[in-house]
């Protein structure tokens, strides 16, 4: 009994260690990387820092989140100076300025002009004549609508005879850029704590820059009137400046009828 008890323990054993010998053995490869599949060709690709760095590389997308969060720019400080505020503030209590323009390379005046934030009227020096009895020398613009329209109000009859005659008037033919429009383009400005006499006038001198372009300014040291501007090799000027004498009334033609 003990002798057949070993036999078939010992064949037992003999049939295991056979049966182990046919079931096959798995074999992983192990990557560059040192992961292991069963394929090589299984293996991810290994990029060279230079590769990544020369955009080989597919990065994931971003995020719109993450975008908008990256194009998001901090706010810069003011590029206009607590000096050039506090002098350009007072430009507020400006609500109209009577005055003749010069833009060079001329040198002398050609017309009066009043203007408001909203409108602008035009004594013209010379008279726009269509016949002996049609001519107009005063033209009104609409500055927001930008439209325009003239008169001629000429108190001699013989030269006006009717002063409300209205003439259509293109608004880019007599339009120039006010005081009002330099101020409201500025971007950038500092005072340099220089200062001149412009029209009998103490002005201030302030660097400034418009669309990254630089320019000079001379505005009035009370009231921050542009006087005298400097900007892309031309000059303009504001002369006989008078601040806040024209009320609405005046930048409209009055009906004599």
């Amino acid at each position: 009994m003990r002798k057949e008890l070993l036999l078939s323990t010992s064949v037992l054993a003999l049939s295991l260690l056979f049966l182990s010998g046919c079931v096959p053995v798995v074999e992983y490869y192990v990557c560059p990387d040192g992961s292991k599949v069963l394929d090589p060709d299984e293996c991810k690709p290994v990029v060279t820092e230079e590769q990544e760095e020369a955009g080989i590389i597919e990065t994931e997308p971003v995020g719109e989140e993450e975008e908008q969060e990256q194009g998001v720019e901090e706010p810069s400080e003011s590029a206009i100076s607590e000096e050039a505020q506090a002098l350009f503030a007072k430009f507020n209590k400006v609500n109209s300025i009577r005055y003749a323009y010069v833009e060079s390379p001329r040198i002398l005046p050609e017309n009066v002009y009043y203007v408001s934030r909203e409108k602008m009227k035009i004594e013209l020096k010379s008279r726009v004549k269509f016949s002996p009895e049609e001519s107009y020398d005063t033209v009104y613009l609409d500055l927001i609508n930008k439209e325009g329209v003239a008169y001629c109000e000429e108190r001699d009859k013989s030269i006006c005879p009717d002063k409300d005659k209205e003439f259509d008037v293109e608004f880019d033919d007599y339009f120039v850029e006010t005081p009002f429009d330099w101020m409201a383009k500025i971007t950038k400005a500092d005072l340099t704590g220089r200062s001149q006499t412009v029209e009998n006038r103490n002005a201030v001198e302030v660097e400034f820059e418009i669309n990254n372009q630089p320019g000079i300014v001379y505005v009035d040291s009370f009231f921050s009137v542009p006087l005298k501007i400097i900007f892309m090799n031309k000059t303009y000027e504001f002369r006989d400046v008078v601040i806040n004498e024209a009320g609405a009334e005046e930048l409209e033609h009055q009906h004599t009828t």
